[in-house]
């Protein structure tokens, strides 16, 4: 019986390679034991997203649903998860941390053959270097199961800050390791950025407080202008050397605390402050009361309209004094009634991002068995279908090329690759939202003799037409040379997406 199978070998060249069968591995980090001069943490929670661009991808597929939550964890009105405090240990003076987090998310793709778990987040700080490990588990017919325990996936830089018994780092900027970049089966390369993380923990007996804000009417409001009362609970009176925070109303903007030239009113609320127009006082246990003087219309300082019957707007609160701790961050909505009398209408602007997805590919299986032939006679099989996903939105095109080795069997014979010839075929999956589709074109038919020894295009998709789905395939045609030795015959087929 002449056989074909596929093996991994990476091309340097190449942005996605894959063959019919992979591994992937990842070793164990654990914590040491606690100090004596370790604290129990005892409450917070932490905040990240893995990486947005890859949350667009998967919400595209046919998972059911495509992304899930459990064990505690939550899904942000932005997209990222909020997973809870499970407890740990920090010791301040030593500069070390093990703050654990607990909570489930579920990445599915079917379509794509893979689902790829992310448990049990954790904050592991030590010598100065901070890194963020959790429990993954890949499962994927394109290479056997991957499950690790507290893997190092990113490595973080940023300085966390400490207020009292608690504990922030806001933003902090994540890389993927080697060891994350091989658990979740090459999506990204090491040192690709992920989304920031964002946590908190305390030691003092407690879990730290979480602000909250209600405005009173937050509804209704009359565009032509009103006061609103504002009142604040769970704020810390010690953060950021007790600067307070400041509560204003306006539309959220990127980086809204550098940019408060966008906002109407604005007050400024700490524990030392005399009540006036412009300040209010925070009581020692974190809650707070003031009101804001507000309308629908206005012109920011920088010259520009703002209108909050157009574009959402908030009472919103952050740190004071341009503090990069976002730990004091809320948005409370504010909406306002129409104008005038009956027969009114409204309008919504609706907008969107379209990020862009990977470049993958994948194969139907890892095997492909020849029928036994004489010398001199040929053996016909169809090659496994192979599935390229442009989800890039660049329209840069791609190709799909292969290459087999010599055939070689256990009794020492050797049919040359070239030996191997195909047919190639390709087609374009239908997009089940009915978009336009990209076009994908097969390879040149390639004859035994002057075959896959050398490599060769399966299919290709030029640039401009490139983004979509595209399934290829192709039917071997293995020449047997009358000089051949009889045995069972194996050859390795490498298809390299580039």
């Amino acid at each position: 019986m002449l056989r074909s199978r596929a093996g991994a070998r990476r091309h340097r060249s190449t942005r996605w390679m894959a063959v019919l069968a992979l591994g992937a591995s990842s070793a164990l980090v654990g914590a040491g034991p606690a100090s004596a001069a370790e604290a129990d943490i005892t409450g917070g929670s932490l905040t990240w997203g893995f990486k947005a661009s890859f949350r667009a991808y998967v919400k595209t597929g046919d998972g059911n649903p495509p992304i899930a939550v459990s064990n505690g964890a939550a899904i942000n009105a932005d997209g990222t998860f909020t997973f809870p405090s499970t407890g740990g240990s920090h010791d301040a003076g030593g500069g070390t941390t093990n703050a654990t987090y607990g909570g489930t998310v579920v990445f599915s793709y079917p379509a794509h053959l893979f689902t790829i778990t992310l448990a049990n987040p954790t904050i592991a700080i030590s010598g100065g270097t901070a890194s963020l490990k959790a429990d993954v588990d890949l499962d994927t017919t394109m290479t056997d199961p991957v499950s690790v325990k507290q893997a190092t996936i990113a490595t973080l830089t940023g300085s966390p800050a400490t207020s009292g018994n608690t504990v922030t780092g806001s933003n902090l900027a994540a890389v993927l390791t080697t060891q994350g970049a091989s658990a979740f089966n090459g999506f990204y390369a090491p040192g690709d950025a992920l989304d920031p993380v964002s946590f908190t923990f305390g030691t003092g007996g407690t879990a730290p407080a979480a602000p909250a804000v209600t405005a009173n009417p937050a509804q209704g409001v009359d565009p032509a202008g009103a006061t609103i009362a504002v009142h604040g609970t769970g704020f810390d009176p010690e953060a950021n050397d007790a600067a307070g925070i400041y509560v204003s109303f306006g539309p959220k903007v990127d980086e809204h605390w550098t940019n408060a030239g966008v906002l109407q009113v604005t007050k400024w609320v700490s524990k030392t402050n005399e009540p006036t127009d412009a300040r209010d006082r925070m009581a020692a246990d974190g809650s707070f009361s003031t009101t804001l003087p507000i309308s629908a219309v206005y012109t920011d300082r920088n010259g520009n309209e703002v209108d909050c019957t157009r574009v959402q707007c908030y009472v919103i609160t952050f740190a004071a004094r341009g503090s990069a701790d976002r730990s004091q961050d809320t948005f409370t909505p504010i909406t306002f009634s129409s104008a005038g009398g009956g027969g009114n209408t409204a309008q919504q602007r609706i907008t969107g991002t379209v990020t862009g997805g990977p470049l993958t590919l994948s194969v139907a299986g890892a095997n492909v068995a020849l029928p036994a032939v004489g010398k001199g006679e040929y053996a016909k099989a169809p090659l496994n279908t192979a599935t390229v996903a442009d989800l890039r939105g660049t329209g840069t095109g791609w190709s799909l090329v292969g290459q087999v080795s010599d055939f070689t069997s256990a009794g020492g014979g050797v049919i040359a690759g070239n030996y191997l010839g195909w047919t190639p075929t390709a087609s374009v999956v239908n997009d089940p939202l009915g978009g336009t589709t990209g076009a994908v074109t097969p390879g040149a038919a390639a004859a035994p003799g002057a075959g896959l020894g050398e490599a060769r295009a399966l299919c290709t998709s030029a640039a401009g037409a490139s983004n979509g789905v595209f399934a290829c395939g192709a039917e071997l045609n293995l020449g047997v040379p009358a000089s051949a030795t009889a045995g069972d015959y194996a050859a390795t087929l490498t298809l390299t997406l580039s």
